[in-house]
């Protein structure tokens, strides 16, 4: 009789169950991985946010590789640092790393994969963030993230670094390494599209400064209005605390204005600023951008100015403003805001692109500011050649009229010759008033009720003598007796301008004629002449100031102070005027 082996069946239908799980774990465990891998890809792909990318990412990670917690480390190149927003259950928002210090800035330097079972027997574990919050960190798995390459066998630039802690069941293994390896290629892809999301982003943002930049630029009224807008405008859009904006004198030896945003202006006024040592030395000797991130040991900063200041500096970006001439001044920004809270090489670029602008802006105002002084120059001498050229004709008139006083004997004839003097000066003092008023926009007309034909009629006995000595004629009738109300002087000296331009524009043996007549209720006065009529070019703007055409001597200031006088007595103005023919100006006056 055979003995029964009951054990050897039991044993195999527990070694096929055991086996039967281990399967289901792994099919599991599969489907898991799979998930996360999908809702890991979803999210790469339809986020571009970087902060928001990190927190996502480390989620997803952690659950799928059943750790405790992960870290993923950015590497800022620039800065020589490893860079993390979130390390997930503590405390810590923020994580910095050198790199080549600790684990991550070990594989961030060698590239390796690193995975420890005990870290604090690894000599290469920095345990000052376990004392900082308390945590044990036991196992670890560490690997680089590069930068996808397009080629194969290119080996791609290490751009981050996927950090993971204690895995929840004994340690990590080869597995894992290979499912975090998957993970990393497709986090890399995503990091490098949020990177070039944020460059485009920080383009916008650069065109977005430099538009406005210009906007300033161009629509500040001097220097001093635009440099105190800028100080409030680029730290902002590039995220600084500070910007000081420092202008030399002509020499270039010496500070000759000062801006800046949060400074007391007293403080700023009287700040130690030399251009013989420091920074401020440095740039103007070589004309180039100073950047430094490490300014409280950096031997250009000025440390006693920035106390003298009251900043705390902790990075500093300092660009000369350059034009033709040379160096003009120097703007410094002063420690940049923000998660990297360091100037990059991107804002070295910006600053070179604003410094040249702010040049050519500085350029153009001072260049603005001498043409207005030429301007203002010349506008005196344009009003003071208006005085004397207006003052030729009734300082004729007083020449004329005492000549004729020393030829005549009877006493009546010398009081009537003395009396029109009397009025020629009366007028000669009176348009040196009108030009300064016009000149200051006052209004100083005294209107009276006035007759039409006496008007008319004193005016020609005063000027037509005069004319005909000249060589022109001198032709006027009045038909119509009604009154108006004006300032008879004013008047006077309307007809003067405008006789005066018409003797200038018409040769010798022209006629020049004043009339006056009622129509539709008003006053018309006409003036005409025979000349060559008014140029097309200056017709539409004949009554803007210092407009004139080839008149020796003229100033074109004559015809904006009839236009203004008339106005002044609620009357209107016309001209007809063709080429050849001659012109004839229309003054329209309510009638009394």
């Amino acid at each position: 009789m055979k003995p029964q082996r009951p054990q050897r069946k039991s044993t195999k239908k527990s070694n096929s169950s055991t086996e039967l799980q281990d399967l289901k774990n792994q099919l599991k465990r599969k489907i898991n991985e799979m998930h996360s891998m999908q809702q890991i890809g979803k999210t790469l792909s339809s986020v571009l946010d970087r902060d928001r990318l990190l927190v996502l990412i480390m989620d997803e990670v952690t659950r799928l590789m059943d750790a405790e917690r992960g870290t993923l480390y950015i590497v800022e190149g620039e800065k020589g640092e490893l860079w993390s927003k979130i390390a997930q259950k503590s405390e810590i928002k923020e994580i910095r790393l050198k790199i080549g210090v600790g684990i991550a800035g070990h594989v961030a330097k060698t590239g390796e994969i690193i995975n420890i079972k005990d870290a604090y027997n690894d000599e290469r574990f920095d345990p000052t963030t376990d004392k900082k919050t308390g945590y044990r960190t036991r196992s670890i798995l560490c690997m680089p993230i590069r930068e996808p390459v397009k080629k194969k066998g290119q080996v791609g630039e290490i751009i981050g670094v996927l950090q993971i802690l204690n895995r929840k069941e004994g340690v990590f293994t080869a597995e894992d390494e290979d499912l975090l390896t998957s993970l990393c290629s497709q986090v890399a892809i995503s990091l490098v599209n949020a990177r070039l999301y944020g460059i485009l982003d920080n383009r916008a943002r650069e065109l977005d400064l430099l538009f406005n930049l210009e906007k300033e630029l161009s629509r500040a009224y001097d220097v001093n209005e635009m440099s105190k807008n800028l100080v409030k405008l680029i730290p902002k859009s590039l995220d600084s605390e500070h910007l000081i904006l420092l202008f030399l004198d002509d020499e270039g030896k010496a500070i000759s204005y000062q801006f800046a945003n949060q400074v007391k202006e007293d403080k700023l006024k009287t700040a130690p600023f030399s251009v013989e040592k420091g920074i401020l030395n440095y740039v103007l000797d070589k004309k180039e951008i100073y950047l430094t991130n490490d300014a409280p040991n950096d031997k250009y900063i000025d440390q006693e100015l920035m106390k003298f200041l009251k900043l705390e500096v902790q990075n500093v970006i300092c660009a000369p403003l350059i034009n033709e001439k040379g160096v003009i001044g120097v703007f410094y920004l002063i420690n940049k805001k923000g998660e990297h809270g360091y100037y990059t090489s991107n804002d070295k670029k910006i600053l070179e692109s604003i410094s040249s602008q702010i040049a050519r802006g500085v350029e153009n105002y001072r260049l603005k500011e001498e043409k207005m002084k030429a301007d203002r120059l010349s506008a005196i001498g344009n009003m003071m050649s208006t005085i004397v050229h207006d003052l030729r004709t009734p300082m004729n008139n007083i020449y004329g009229f005492v000549d004729l006083m020393l030829e005549e004997d009877e006493q009546e004839t010398r009081e009537e010759y003395a009396g029109i003097i009397n009025e020629q000066i009366k007028i000669l003092t009176n348009m040196t008033t009108d030009v300064l008023d016009f000149a200051k926009g006052k209004t100083t007309i005294l209107p009276v009720k006035y007759p039409v034909d006496k008007l008319v009629k004193d005016f020609a006995k005063f000027f037509k003598d005069d004319t005909k000595r000249k060589g022109f004629n001198f032709e006027w009738a009045v038909n119509v007796s009604s009154m108006i109300y004006i300032d008879p002087e004013k008047i006077n000296r309307v007809f003067m301008n405008i006789m005066k331009n018409s003797l200038e524009a018409m040769k010798k043996g022209g006629t020049f004629s004043l009339t006056a007549e009622e129509q539709n209720g008003e006053i018309l006065f006409s003036l005409k002449d025979t000349g060559k009529g008014i140029p097309e070019e200056i017709r539409d703007k004949l009554f803007d100031s210092f407009v004139t055409s080839g008149k020796k001597g003229g100033t074109g200031l004559g015809l904006a102070i009839v236009k203004k006088v008339v106005e002044e007595h609620k009357g209107k103005i016309e001209v007809e005027s063709e080429p050849g023919v001659g012109t004839t100006f229309k003054l329209y006056f309510p009638k009394v």
